[in-house]
């Protein structure tokens, strides 16, 4: 009892010293003194955001993502919710642990490579409905890389919406496709290090949330309603949706709209890959089984341009809570294929090199009945 109770003691000890070290740190960066006092005030106490199960000379090692005082008073308008202190304590809870990366990182390691996906230390299943992957494993560790995940980009995400500021080192996306920009000040405390941020990111939503959210995937959204495919979509874990814009619905001639729930299920299933493909672990060349029968989707870079069959990704990486949405700018056809040179419109579109993710176990989505895709097609292909 004695030894138990002097490791109790250890353990308050060696989390009293970290949270002291941290507000610390906070407190030499005036532009981060709401988020010091957002933390003091959360009913566990600073330590409520740190790993859990933490040792005297722990190697666990964190990187914090503070946002920063205009980020924390425009949360409210940026997400048309309350303000940030006035959140549920759980969802609160949620917020700041998706600000905590489950590595030790600077702001050169986070540009070392075009992009990085990083886990966090938010592994609710509410917003984390996904497993790590054998490529998030292989970086981060099997613990790790259990956490929902952060997409950093060395170049804006959305090229069109995005302002270059000088003080943006990394460009991050979280749920709902909502981003930030880093401003590496590398600030060391015990546990790792500090970064700044200019926007609040909030945890993945299910694909329902995450779609209707979307103005440019209205059409999307109409045909998983008309499907009645969305139950399946929000709770299967480990997905990808593969989604067209509304002009790729248009140019296509509406099939949400001319085609029957039949033929309509068919065509979404196969724009749709039964685990989370990250950008940063694209392979070119790569074949994924889609979720319908017997037809694969071929993953191609042409130059930065990445292709899944013909349909160019124009908006990666926008992250669910079981997986992510790749934004494409038209339906795909089963047998189309990349230009053979890069488009001259062409904007980056961030990727890295790693292994082929390997499918993880059938899921729900994958049960469903799936016939007349090639009708489907070629009604499409006559509307074209």
């Amino acid at each position: 009892m004695r030894v138990f109770s002097c490791l109790v003691l250890a353990l308050g000890l060696a989390h009293s010293g970290l949270c002291q070290d941290l507000v610390s740190a906070l407190s030499k960066y005036p532009e981060l003194s709401s988020f010091s006092q957002l933390l003091s005030n959360l009913p566990g106490g600073v330590e409520s955001i740190l790993p859990s199960g933490l040792v005297p000379n722990s190697t666990e090692r964190v990187t914090i993502l503070a946002p920063n005082n205009a980020a924390l008073l425009s949360f409210a308008n940026s997400t048309g919710g309350p303000n940030i202190a006035d959140l549920p304590a759980d969802q609160l809870l949620a917020v700041l642990k998706y600000h905590v990366l489950a590595a030790k990182l600077t702001g050169k390691e986070l540009t070392a490579t075009e992009s990085l996906i990083v886990p966090t230390l938010l592994r609710d299943q509410q917003y984390n409905n996904r497993s790590a992957g054998a490529d998030l494993v292989n970086a981060y560790g099997p613990e790790a890389a259990l956490g929902q995940v952060i997409f950093a980009s060395k170049d804006p995400i959305n090229a069109v919406k995005a302002r270059r500021r000088q003080t943006v080192s990394v460009y991050l996306r979280g749920g709902n496709g909502r981003g930030a920009g880093l401003n590496a000040v590398d600030a060391q405390w015990a546990l790792g290090y500090l970064q700044i941020v200019d926007s609040v990111l909030v945890p993945p939503q299910p694909c329902d949330v995450t779609i209707k959210g979307q103005d440019t995937l209205s059409s999307l959204d109409d045909a998983l309603d008309k499907t009645d495919l969305y139950p399946a979509l929000d709770t299967t874990p480990n997905v990808t949706c593969l989604a067209p814009t509304n002009n790729a619905f248009k140019s296509a001639g509406h099939p949400e709209d001319m085609l029957n729930k039949t033929d309509l299920t068919g065509a979404l299933l196969f724009h749709t890959l039964p685990f989370p493909l990250y950008t940063p672990y694209i392979v070119s060349g790569m074949k994924v089984a889609s979720l319908a029968d017997g037809l694969d989707v071929t993953v191609v870079k042409v130059g930065e341009d990445i292709y899944f069959n013909d349909a160019k990704l124009i908006s990666p990486n926008v992250l669910t809570n079981n997986g992510l949405i790749h934004v494409l700018d038209r339906i795909m056809t089963p047998d189309g294929k990349p230009p053979v040179s890069p488009s001259p419109t062409a904007s980056p579109s961030p990727t890295g090199p790693s292994q082929s993710p390997k499918p993880d176990a059938a899921n729900s989505l994958s049960g469903k009945v799936w016939v007349g895709l090639l009708t489907c097609f070629a009604a499409v292909a006559l509307l074209l």
